[in-house]
């Protein structure tokens, strides 16, 4: 999926008393996943305004904060633009994005032309055992 493709999502989070309420992770620094070092929505707390807005999910990629980029940040530097954000957080996220991001990698890296190959295997091994069980009885 190229970057053109993917749907970003623009809305405003209000700070409560318990703060945003989710967890991130990734950075340039400390990447998430193996091919993207974005900023990650890893919990949603249960009674936290993130949960409460109901539009922010685990799994999630959150690509600005109050328009500040958050795509080629280290995570301290995510957590900071958080904990400086004001009230009133504006959020640009790309929702389902690990799950998606997961698919792509596991696609790229997995090994070509094994399923041909397997089938072969299965069917010379149990055409020796065959030979050999009769050879034997």
């Amino acid at each position: 999926m190229s970057t053109s493709e993917r749907e970003y999502n623009s809305f405003q989070l209000h700070r409560g008393p318990n703060g945003l309420g989710f967890n991130i992770r990734g950075g340039k620094d400390q990447p998430h996943l193996p091919n993207d070092k974005g900023i990650f929505v890893t919990k949603v707390r249960e009674n936290g305004s993130a949960a409460q807005d109901g539009r922010l999910k685990e799994g999630d990629k959150i690509i600005e904060i109050n328009n500040n980029s958050l795509l080629d940040v280290n995570h301290s530097e995510a957590v900071d633009l958080f904990i400086n954000a004001g009230e009133n957080v504006a959020l640009k996220v790309w929702h389902g994005a690990e799950k998606i991001l997961i698919e792509e990698y596991t696609e790229k890296t997995k090994p070509k032309g094994t399923g041909f190959a397997t089938v072969v295997f299965v069917i010379g091994l149990g055409v020796a055992i065959a030979a050999a069980y009769y050879y034997f009885s």
